[in-house]
């Protein structure tokens, strides 16, 4: 396991553990929690600021996939049945894995492929077990949440073809989409006033800030620009499926279903299924290579 992939089993981590943090400020407006967090994710990058003179392209991007992808998506969340946007917003790992040849120039194999489905599948399994209603007034929602999967795979995969771009400059779009996601926050309210945190909610936002909307964004940066995209995006579908171990392992009123465990065999499965196909189709000319030696001695 090379550094990449350690420190994509740290990322895979704290994004498991993002459900069980909001929680506790579930009850805030999305824009306020959403800034609030991008800004506390942004001051590890501060001593750095040079690092964030870039060009339009790298902006435009870093913006679409910070504050598009979070607006759009918590906007669906207030929009629809939370359970099925998740569901439709995990399309982005597929995303990834499909387009990824337009920005790495690295072919798809039939196990890369397969795999983002099993993933897909584990997510399906995941959330079955929940209601679902796909009532056509919710279409909206939905739509947004296809578009903020989308946002967030072109970013990561636009960032993974740069390799001159400084991790730091993670900070400066977290820094930027956080003041933009509190300015839309006070535009939205009719009295702008101060909202009044508990000690438990400032903390949980500086959780979410430190660790699985904060570092994770640096760290999930560095694995797409030194790994392999069609694995990464394959292998995150493991971040659903944890969460939702997480889950039941903090709120004991939860149970583990066999839906669960089944979930998280296919996504182990399928982000093992791209490597061992490529390993086999590599090794392959190799074992069929015919040498036939010169003949001795006038025979």
């Amino acid at each position: 396991m090379n550094k990449a992939n350690l420190i994509y089993v740290l990322t895979i981590a704290m994004w498991s553990s993002l459900a069980v943090l909001s929680i506790s400020v579930s009850h805030l407006d999305p824009l306020l929690s959403v800034g609030l967090v991008l800004l506390i994710a942004s001051l590890p990058s501060w001593p750095k600021w040079r690092c964030w003179r870039l060009s339009p392209g790298h902006w435009l991007a870093g913006l679409i996939g910070m504050f598009g992808y979070h607006v759009l998506l918590f906007d669906a969340f207030g929009r629809s049945p939370a359970v099925n946007v998740n569901l439709v917003q995990y399309l982005w790992p597929l995303f990834i894995v499909v387009a990824s040849p337009l920005f790495s120039g690295k072919r798809l194999n039939w196990g890369h492929s397969t795999g983002a489905l099993l993933g897909f599948s584990a997510v399906v399994l995941c959330l079955g077990g929940q209601q679902v209603d796909w009532h056509p007034s919710h279409l909206f929602g939905y739509v947004e949440a296809v578009i903020a999967a989308s946002f967030w795979a072109y970013y990561s995969l636009y960032n993974s073809s740069k390799a001159d771009m400084p991790v730091a400059a993670v900070g400066g779009f977290c820094l930027v989409a956080g003041l933009m996601a509190l300015g839309s926050y006070g535009l939205t309210q009719p009295q702008l006033a101060l909202p009044q945190l508990s000690g438990s909610e400032w903390l949980s936002i500086l959780g979410l800030g430190l660790g699985p909307m904060g570092l994770a964004f640096y760290t999930w940066d560095y694995c797409m620009r030194h790994g392999d995209p069609r694995v990464l995006g394959a292998a995150s579908y493991l971040t659903p499926v944890l969460s939702m171990l997480l889950i039941v392992a903090v709120f004991p009123e939860h149970e583990l279903s066999l839906g669960q465990m089944v979930a998280l065999a296919l996504v182990i499965l399928g982000a093992s299924l791209g490597p061992w196909v490529a390993k086999r189709q590599s090794a392959k000319p190799q074992s069929t290579t015919l040498e036939v030696s010169p003949s001795s001695g006038g025979r």
